[in-house]
């Protein structure tokens, strides 16, 4: 039996969204408890208090990031 791929969507000035069957560790190796949830959105602004999730801050302190395909990678 083969699970279907995680999709990752980067959103424009977001978070990323991610859908799929997610394993999330910390560095420590700790799981978050993701049970019941399809689908969780990650910070990439920084300013969030509920980190590595998404709580909406990016708004508030007008993250832009226009990451895309062709964006060049360092």
């Amino acid at each position: 039996m083969s699970e279907e791929a995680v999709k990752i969507t980067v959103r424009p000035n977001g978070p990323l969204r991610v859908e799929g069957h997610i394993v999330l560790k910390d560095a420590d190796g700790k799981e978050w408890d993701l049970t019941g949830k399809p689908a969780i959105s990650l910070c990439r602004c920084g300013a969030s208090e509920k980190r590595p999730f998404c709580d909406g801050s990016h708004n508030r302190v007008g993250f832009q990031c226009a990451a895309g395909p062709g964006a060049v990678l360092t």
